[in-house]
């Protein structure tokens, strides 16, 4: 089966995926398997498009119930919503992490270094 146009762009890789998915949550530091959480703001919304979600190098890894939560109160809101919950820069974030990949343990450090951080 061909991949479908958002399988082939350039920042999409499942690997990293699925490493994000064995991360601990970023805001609950809830133990994988956790969801890969895509950001909508910041630079990833210049990777979106109608039925677009932003590449692979803008997810974070989240528990159902954050993700959930992040989901619920939109886009407008999405950065605010991680600032709130202990993420005071969480594309810098998603930026540390896509340079990682490859590498859990440093991946996981990553997130926890993230993790409660009082805003800047």
């Amino acid at each position: 089966m061909k991949p479908s146009a958002q399988q082939r762009r350039e920042g999409n890789c499942e690997k990293h995926l699925a490493l994000i998915r064995e991360l601990p949550c970023c805001v609950t530091g809830r133990a994988g398997p956790n969801d890969p959480h895509h950001l909508k703001s910041g630079p990833a919304a210049k990777e979106r498009g109608v039925g677009m979600r932003a590449t692979d190098r803008w997810a974070v890894p989240l528990c159902r119930v954050a993700h959930d939560e992040v989901e619920r109160i939109g886009s407008r809101h999405e950065e605010k919503w991680f600032r709130e919950n202990g993420i005071p820069d969480v594309v810098e974030l998603a930026a540390a992490l896509w340079n990682s990949t490859g590498d859990v343990k440093r991946m996981t450090k990553i997130v926890q270094s993230h993790m409660g951080r009082a805003p800047r």
